[in-house]
Parts: structure tokens; C-alpha cells; sequence
């Protein structure tokens, strides 16, 4: 079996199961405890902190855990925007996670605004400018897409930001560049950015916020007050020691892997065929192609595919349902395009060898299904 699905998820590390059976049997103490064994459950926990905050560029004390990546963009509404008077700002390329967010303040009356990406899924500054103003309170732009793997130059937007609303608070959605590009979150700007465990090697059930310090962000769950007040609830601690663990190595995997090479070759296995869009040619992080094929379906395709051994995605997994990709249609693809499309993620254990092959696999299911493609 080729797995080319690696932005819906990816292969958890062996150190991230060992973590969790680890914490889970012969460690298993709340870390909340006042006895010895507890305390240095605790003192794991916070190397883990550490860790992550690391790879952040981030201080230990700026980095709160959560369930997911998804409740940490909740996270970030939810309290981020709270008794912030203004207009709020969000790209249409955004995760679910996000956009749904953005859509039930807009049910609630708050002012929001949405920023198209470019034909290449790129938010640029000077689309940004069109909606930010004096009265923008909080901006929410996905740093790298997950859908397209386009890169948003997220330094450049949120200093455009708090050059014209100095008190806007910046939000970004980093759960696919996390490990894979620079995401310092230091020198980005940002006052928030989430991330997940399980799209670099962790377990699922895990994920983070970023919060730079100083910054007043109210708890979205309220309870026991574990996680300095910010998120109670005792926390899921082999999960997030082996998210550290699985994150470092993933990180040291990426930096010994051209991704950008590997999506190069896949993409010559499409290109000069009539029928066939790639979707986004601009600045990308290489472990994401979307390929449309004109007049078929995708999800024929993709199970076309499986039959030959072949996994890939249709796009973000946390809205197959939708029949008309969101993304791709504010990007300006066509809707005989956008609903024949394929989303190929490689992950540093990909090889070209066994990504080529599935490219050729996918094109020739996709040459079996309609006349529509050929060349």
C-alpha cells in the first residue's frame, strides 16, 4: 500500500506509542499530584513543554495544550475575539476549523471579512489591505493551506496588520507547517498559532496553542486551573510527551528531506496533460499537490486508486462531505475542475519512488474514468 494521505495524518512515531503506553502503565500518576511519582510525571510534562515551545521559537510558559488543533482555532475565537470591539478578518482558504468559527461569530453579528487567496492559494498583502482597517480587532490567516500546501509570508501580513490596527490580535493556523518550514513564531509576529501532534508522527487526540506572553487570553475550559488557569482539565500526558518526542524527530527527518524535489517530480507526471490542473504553483511547502481532472470526480478517482494499492486524500479530511471544495473556489478553479480533484501529501519517509507510482496510478485512473483526460 502507497500512503500519499499524509495531510490528513500521518504515521505515528514509535516514540510517541512508547510515550503513551509509558504514561498510560508504569507512570500513569496525575501530574497534579503532590507525591514523588506524580512529580516527576510533572517534571516530564514540562520538558515536553519545553520541547514543543522550542521548536516553536516560543518560551515554555506561551505554549498550552489542548485536544486538537481544531479546539485550539476554537480556542482562539472563542477567547481571542471575546469583548474585542471591531471588524474581524479571515482568509476563504482557511481550515473548517476556522472558517466555521468565523461564520458563527458572523451569527452572533460580529463584522467579519473574508480575504480571497490568490489563483496560487497565496494571501497577499495587498488583498489583505482591501479589508483591514483602523477598527480590524482580529485577523485569522492559515499559514500554510491544507488543502493546496500554498504558503501565506505570515511575518510580511501580520506586521501589515499591526501597522494599520496596532491592537489587532494575529491568529495563524500552522498545523501544516509546523516541523516542515520556519515557524518561529517569535520572529512571525503572531499572538496566537496552533498546531497538532498527529500531522508530525504524534498521536491523535493532541494539539497546542501558542499564546505570546502578555497577552490576556481567557481559559476556554475552566476547572481545576491546571496549565497555569489557561486550559483545566488533567492533561493527557503520554500524548504530550510523545508529541514532543515525535515532533523532534520529525523535524530532524525534514530537514534532510527536499520536499519541493519530490512534489516537482509528481507534478511532471501530470503536467502536459489536457484535462489536468495543478492547483497552486506559487511559494508551497512541497508536502501537498492538489491535481484537478476536469468533468470526473474525484472521490471515484481516489477509490480507483485504492483499488491499485494507492491512498490519497480529496482535501482537507475534516470536510469530505462538502460536495464543492471551498478552497479550491475561492482560488477561482472552475467547478468541472474542483470537484475532480485529488490531494497527494508526502511526509519525510515518502519515497519518490513509491510517490511517482502513485501519480502514474491516479493518472491512469483518471484516463480510464473519462475521455476528458489524455495526452
Amino acid at each position: 500500500m502507497i500512503y500519499l494521505d499524509n495531510a490528513a495524518t500521518t504515521k505515528a512515531s514509535q516514540a510517541a506509542i512508547d510515550s503513551m503506553i509509558k504514561y498510560a502503565g508504569e507512570d500513569f500518576y496525575n501530574p497534579s499530584a503532590g507525591y514523588a511519582p506524580a512529580l516527576a510525571v510533572k517534571k516530564a510534562l514540562g520538558k515536553a513543554t519545553a520541547d514543543i515551545a522550542e521548536l516553536l521559537g516560543a518560551d515554555s510558559d506561551e505554549i498550552v495544550f489542548t485536544s486538537c488543533a481544531t479546539e485550539s482555532n476554537n480556542f482562539a475565537f472563542e477567547c481571542g475575539v471575546k469583548n474585542k470591539k471591531g471588524n474581524i478578518v479571515v482568509s476563504a482558504g482557511e481550515h473548517a476549523s476556522v472558517y466555521e468559527s468565523a461564520l458563527r461569530l458572523k451569527s452572533r453579528g460580529a463584522d467579519v471579512r473574508f480575504v480571497m487567496p490568490d489563483g496560487n492559494g497565496v494571501v497577499t498583502a495587498e488583498a489583505l489591505a482591501q479589508v483591514v482597517d483602523g477598527s480590524t480587532a482580529f485577523v485569522s490567516l492559515i499559514h500554510c493551506s491544507n488543502e493546496t500546501g500554498a504558503v501565506s509570508d505570515i511575518k510580511a501580513l501580520c506586521a501589515a496588520v499591526k501597522s494599520v490596527s496596532p491592537k489587532a490580535v494575529f491568529h495563524s493556523d500552522g498545523v501544516q507547517a509546523f516541523c516542515k518550514i520556519p515557524t518561529d513564531v517569535h520572529d512571525l509576529g503572531v499572538d496566537l498559532y496552533s498546531v497538532s501532534a498527529h500531522k508530525v508522527g504524534g498521536l491523535k487526540g493532541v494539539g497546542a496553542l501558542y499564546v505570546r506572553k502578555g497577552f490576556n487570553m481567557q481559559p476556554f475550559i475552566v476547572g481545576g486551573g491546571q496549565q497555569n488557569g489557561r486550559r483545566s482539565g488533567t492533561e493527557n500526558t503520554g500524548g504530550i510527551i510523545g508529541f514532543a518526542e515525535a515532533a523532534k524527530i520529525y523535524k530532524n527527518k525534514a530537514a534532510a528531506f527536499d520536499a519541493k524535489a519530490l512534489r516537482e517530480a509528481v507534478m511532471n507526471v501530470f503536467d502536459g496533460h489536457d484535462g489536468v490542473r495543478i492547483n497552486g504553483r506559487g511559494a508551497n511547502s512541497g508536502y501537498i499537490l492538489s491535481v484537478s481532472f476536469k468533468g470526473l470526480r474525484g472521490e471515484i478517482i481516489a477509490h480507483m486508486a485504492e483499488d491499485e494499492g494507492v491512498l490519497v486524500g480529496l482535501g482537507s479530511a475534516c470536510s469530505t462531505h462538502i460536495k464543492s471544495n471551498r478552497v479550491l473556489g475561492a482560488m477561482g478553479v472552475d467547478r468541472d475542475y474542483a470537484e475532480g480533484s485529488i490531494r497527494i501529501s508526502f511526509s519525510p519517509d515518502t519515497t519518490k519512488e513509491e510517490a511517482v507510482k502513485g501519480a502514474r496510478v491516479i493518472l491512469e485512473a483518471a484516463r480510464r474514468l473519462g475521455d476528458t483526460v489524455n495526452g
